[in-house]
Formats: structure tokens, sequence, C-alpha cells
């Protein structure tokens, strides 16, 4: 177990915490027997025989005063200001050797709670203090590292973490969190969150959204492409799912009805899941610039493996609707198309056309 946020229980419950100054009663922040960190989860989780061994590896930094003074010329109080923290090459050096001697390494990054909430926006959304070159020189050692990001927003994340073995993203998991942690990583339960926002590459790609309007003029700045990192709606479990044979069962629907489909899926791997299934519309022809395709509907079903299930997709006609030049939502007649898949960018999403009748 390495990394600054491992056995943090600050950064765990974030904003609106006992230690995020919102709240006065807690100065101290939470009791500390009530929060079991991501270090604690592990150590409660392993088989007997196994040895969990912790270094904190990189610090991320610190509220410091404005120098500009306690006040504004009108007298409200100024914020603090977040310091990042210098790379430590004896924190650093002890998290390797305490790795190289490890089967496995979970390094726990992120940022702080002095991070999270009101008057805590940052200009980038790197990763801060040392925890860059911590990474890196982790998944240098050749020993597998599971990237636990312990955060209040998404980080643009560095080649080091992409190539670890594993990414779990938590944000802040709350008072129990670093139990569900180690269950996950320990494979004693199934992931099965899906991303309710995008991530971005770089900063500069903000803001960054699956359901951008059509009409755009390219798909790229000079020097980057506008896809995020990750995409909303995105996540992995242990298994692999396919997604065969989406039917609707009428192509044409009256507006104050109902959008009625089938589709399977089949548990093609050899763990059980509990799947999202994902359902976007798309108006193929609009009166006014609209989306390119919205989420309108999701159900989780579980399958065993092996396993093939129908799953029954209903919505209402009146998740068509668009806001139109009277900025009146309407539900426009016309050719609709029904796409269904794990996220809004599946390359593998299944399609299907309806029409609803004027």
């Amino acid at each position: 177990m390495i990394g600054p946020n491992a056995d943090d229980p600050h950064a765990q419950l974030g904003d609106w915490a006992g230690a995020s100054g919102q709240v006065n009663w807690l100065p101290d922040g939470h009791p500390r027997h009530l929060t079991t960190t991501v270090l604690d989860g592990f150590r409660a989780t392993v088989p007997e025989d196994w040895t969990v061994t912790y270094a904190r590896g990189a610090d991320i930094g610190q509220l410091v005063p404005d120098p500009a003074g306690p006040t504004y010329p009108d007298g409200q109080p100024r914020p603090p200001l977040f310091l990042a923290a210098s790379p430590d090459a004896t924190l650093l050096e002890e998290a390797l050797t305490t790795a190289r001697s490890a089967d496995y390494v979970v390094a726990v990054i992120g940022d702080t709670v002095a991070l999270a909430g009101e008057t805590k926006s940052t200009a980038t959304l790197e990763l801060m203090g040392g925890q860059i070159g911590l990474v890196e020189r982790l998944v240098e050692t050749g020993v597998p590292v599971v990237v636990v990001l312990v955060q209040s927003k998404p980080s643009v994340l560095p080649p080091s973490v992409l190539d670890a073995a594993a990414v779990i993203e938590a944000f802040n998991p709350g008072m129990k969190g670093g139990q569900a942690v180690a269950e996950l990583v320990l494979g004693l339960i199934e992931p099965a969150g899906r991303l309710p926002i995008s991530f971005a590459v770089h900063a500069g790609q903000l803001p960054v959204y699956y359901n951008q309007v059509r009409g755009q003029h390219g798909d790229r700045y000079a020097d980057l492409s506008q896809q995020p990192l990750f995409a909303f709606g995105e996540g992995l479990s242990y298994t692999t799912v396919e997604y065969t044979d989406l039917r609707v069962h009428s192509g044409v629907v009256p507006a104050d009805g109902r959008v009625e489909a089938t589709v399977t899926l089949s548990n093609t791997g050899s763990r059980p899941v509990l799947e999202t299934v994902q359902v976007y519309i798309a108006d193929v022809i609009t009166s006014v610039t609209w989306a390119e395709r919205e989420l309108k509907a999701f159900t989780q079903v579980q399958i065993m493996p092996g396993q093939s299930v129908e799953v029954d997709l209903v919505l209402p006609a009146a998740s068509c609707s668009l806001v139109d030049q009277n900025s009146e939502r309407i539900v426009e007649p016309g050719a609709f198309t029904l796409l269904v898949g794990q996220h809004s960018r599946d390359p593998k999403m299944l399609s299907a056309e309806f029409r609803i009748a004027p």
C-alpha cells in the first residue's frame, strides 16, 4: 500500500466533512475510528497469510495564507491558497523499497480535502505534489500496480497512471470507502460503477461532455483531439458482456406513447456481472440544433457466467423531446435512432430505427 491517500481519512470524506472547514463542530475531522481508509480496508480483508506493508511515497500539498492579506478591500475574508508539495526523495525511496519487496502495489493517489469544495477551484487538473513521479517510478519496478484515485474531481492522468495494471476511480468514497476498495481489488465484489462524467485528457479541453451539439467544425484542436480520456458511462467489470439482437417492438410510436425494445446480453467471461445497459436517443433531423445523442434510460441486470438474458427496454416518447425556437419543449414527429450499449462512445453500440407519428 503506497500513496498519500492510502491512509488519509479526510481525503476519503471530502467536502462538507469534519476537516473540510465547512462544519465547525468537528475541527479535527470525523472521529478516526469511524472511517476505514484504504489501508485499513486491506489490512482487515486480505487472507491471513498475506502481509500488508505501507509507505506514503509523496505528499500532495497544503493550504497557506494568501500573501495579499486576510481580507479583501471590502472586508470579506480571503480564502487560503494551495501550495503543492515538492517531491521528497526520502519518501520516494522508502516507497520504491517497499514496492520492490511486494507481489502487488496498490497506489492510492488523488487530491486532498484542501482541494475539495467551495473556493477550491484550480487552474490545472494535474495530480499535484510528488504523485506523478511516484507512480512513474512504481510502474518502472515491474511490480503490478493498481492505481486508486481518491479525489474530489476528475484528474488529468499522466502516462504513468495509464500504464498501471488497473485504475479505480473512487472519488470521495466516504467512511467505509476503504473497505469497498479493498473488496473490489481482491475480487470479493464485482465492479459495477459507470462514470457520470467525462475525464479530460487536458484541462484545455474543458468543457468536455458526451452530448455535444451537431454542427461543430472539426473534432480536434491544433495540438490535441477533442476526445476525452474516459467518456461518460464508461467502466469495466471482471468479465465481458456481448450485446446482440436489438429489436424495436413497433416501428411507429405515437407522441404520447412509449418506445419499447428488447436486447440480448451474454456474459462471455468467467465471473458474474451486474451490467448497466445504457439507452441513448439520436434525433435524425431536428428543427433546431440539438445534441448528437443523449442518455434517456438505463437498467441494471445480473448475468451469471455463460448466461444470456433478454432485457426489455421502455422509455416514453416524451424522452425524445427538444426545446424549440420558442423555448417550448416539444416532441417532433420524424425518424429517431435508438442506441444501446455499454457507454456513450461504445464502438459496438447497437442501433435500431423508429418513427414518432405526427
